[in-house]
């Protein structure tokens, strides 16, 4: 094989692979196509750069042109986007243009909805409204902060019940193997709103002893009971408060008492029991009033 004839097979095949790279690279620019041109306009980009892809309904079917800064710092960036002419028949002139990310960390690109139907179709030059990109690393950060603290709020809760020497028995006997069943149902604060009925008790006549949640006279919750399986309601709350005393296992011990409360009014009665809270207010709000258990109910 001469020398000459080896150049020229050189030759062509550099020629070849660069033909097939401007085939490629005109296909993906839409060199070869007719276009139209779509401006649309956002107020931060977030990293999407000229010859971005542009989807519609998932499918390639433009290309980022050019994006222009604001004329001032009260305006907007224009993205400029040369589009396959045949989606003129598909895109209409209230369609959004939003910018997305390939996975979580992959390129951005631009994806164009279809807009509504009555509205007209969109015409070379046309600008749509853009949507905010959605700031992946912002929204993971503030999850796993979300996270930590919940985990954080629910470990604490659960050592106070594991610790509280009070309530040890109470559980044995009512068979709760994990004291953090106690925050099943719970609510964290009492409704604003008025409350449509309410009824009241004194603690002392529920309960067998002061420092304890061992249910003695459940019969005096009848009234509440026929009320909530006779009545609609959005929300009922069994809340329960200490005469002495605001430390974690007073808190503990009233949450306790709204929770065998609670179990009794389910066991005996038939209504949503979904629509049943609990809370456990520690020591009263008022000064010089005994232990009570409410059963506060909410239209």
């Amino acid at each position: 094989m001469s020398r000459a004839f080896r150049l020229g097979i050189f030759i062509v095949g550099t020629l070849a692979i660069l033909f097939v790279g401007v085939f490629v690279i005109g296909q993906k620019q839409f060199m070869f196509k007719r276009t139209y041109r779509v401006n649309a306009e956002f107020q931060n980009v977030s990293g999407l750069n000229n010859g971005a892809d542009v989807q519609v309904g998932g499918i390639h079917e433009g290309t980022v042109k050019y994006i222009s800064l604001p004329s001032g710092p009260n305006g907007k960036l224009t993205v400029q986007m040369d589009m396959a002419d045949p989606t003129k028949n598909i895109i209409h002139r209230d369609a959004v243009a939003t910018i997305r990310t390939e996975g979580l960390l992959g390129n951005k690109y631009i994806e164009i909805s279809f807009g509504s139907e009555k509205a007209p179709n969109i015409q070379n030059g046309d600008t749509i409204k853009g949507e905010l990109p959605t700031d992946f690393s912002q929204a993971a950060v503030a999850a796993t902060a979300q996270t930590k603290a919940a985990a954080a709020a629910f470990t604490d809760d659960a050592n106070a019940l594991k610790g509280n020497f009070l309530l040890k028995g109470f559980f044995k006997k009512r068979g709760y193997n994990d004291p953090t069943e106690l925050q099943k149902n719970k609510i964290a604060k009492l409704p604003s709103r008025p409350t449509a009925m309410a009824f009241e008790y004194d603690a002392n006549t529920i309960f067998d002893k002061p420092g304890d949640a061992k249910l003695k006279n459940g019969k005096i919750l009848g009234e509440a009971g026929r009320f909530l399986s006779q009545n609609k309601f959005n929300l009922a709350v069994v809340a329960a408060s200490n005469d002495v005393g605001d430390t974690d296992e007073d808190r503990v011990l009233t949450q306790a008492r709204a929770k065998v409360v609670r179990d009794y009014l389910v066991q005996n009665f038939q209504f949503d029991d979904t629509r049943l809270k609990i809370i456990g207010l520690g020591k009263s709000a008022k000064p010089g009033e005994s232990g009570k258990v409410e059963i506060l109910v909410y239209n």
